[in-house]
């Protein structure tokens, strides 16, 4: 265990078992310790979990099973349909990772720092993860998976493989995460020349329909704007908002079929806030991008 200048009761909790025990002074940064924990793992197989993930019981059995393959270098899990926090905000950021997961392909091109196996091996390859990306920007572990990529090394999702991600969010905390996320996202996908190709294909979990949303909802208030302004006709409003549900129809059944209609009605509104602050983001990422190309 990599301790890095925690202030809770994660040191005083991990001697109680047998586990090597590093501390990383002065705080610097969750890629540094992922990266000292790699390097001083004796085992050939790396787990990363996040600090605020439980495992199930055979989560570690699932990883190391799935890395036995010899053509496998990193599996990659998702989070659980159950979430304890009940909150309306938790609960659809917790489906729609889950839900985007599920959407993606059986081999990708990223690993999820929340639930990773990697090869060490594939690992020290690459170089680790890049200490310069920060963590709540969510483009470490996507820049990582890239250069996995890069090498031809192959990483599988396994859905078997589910941790409970105890994140609680309130809806400042949600849309402040979803502005900094969006925009490392944007600014990665800038840097690796993937922009164009995002919006076609999407960019790892993010899928097409969700960045096409973000867009679809911007125009939907400026036609509401000009539409109560008298200077556009209603039907354009009503032929964005039916592009838009047309686009999210299938998220919005998952929603049902896992906590309900009315939990679902609750979370639309969260969506649009969702995809208006993902749009904001994206725009500044990518200025981001450019100018540091």
């Amino acid at each position: 265990m990599v301790d890095d200048n925690s202030s809770d009761r994660s040191l005083e909790i991990a001697k109680n078992f047998e586990c090597k025990i590093l501390k990383v002074e002065n705080g610097q940064g969750a890629n540094y310790a992922r990266n000292i924990g790699g390097i001083n793992a004796n085992g050939n197989i790396l787990i990363f979990v996040d600090s605020d993930i439980v495992v199930q019981k055979d989560t570690i059995h699932k990883i190391v099973e799935t890395l036995q393959d010899g053509d496998i270098d990193a599996v990659v899990g998702i989070y659980t349909a159950k979430h304890r926090n009940e909150n309306i905000v938790s609960q659809y950021k917790n489906l729609w990772i889950r839900y985007s997961y599920l959407k993606s392909p059986p081999v990708i091109d990223w690993v999820f720092g929340s639930v990773s196996g990697i090869k060490k091996e594939a690992f020290m390859k690459v170089g680790g993860f890049d200490v310069n990306l920060l963590s709540r920007k969510g483009n470490d572990d996507i820049e990582l998976g890239k250069r996995f990529a890069q090498e031809n090394f192959k990483i599988v999702l396994n859905s078997d493989i589910e941790v409970e991600h105890l994140k609680q969010y309130n809806l400042p905390s949600f849309i402040k995460n979803e502005f900094e996320r969006s925009s490392g996202f944007a600014e990665l996908a800038v840097r690796l020349g993937e922009t164009a190709h995002s919006v076609k294909h999407g960019f790892v979990n993010v899928y097409p329909a969700f960045i096409i949303s973000t867009l679809i909802i911007i125009l939907i208030l400026t036609f509401a704007i000009l539409t109560i302004s008298g200077k556009l006709s209603y039907l354009y409003l009503i032929g964005g908002i039916l592009i838009y549900l047309i686009l999210n129809i299938k998220f919005l059944n998952y929603l049902e079929q896992v906590r309900g209609l009315f939990a679902m009605l609750a979370m639309i509104p969260i969506l649009v806030i969702d995809h208006i602050v993902c749009f904001v983001g994206s725009v500044v990422g990518t200025i981001k991008g450019i100018f540091k190309k």
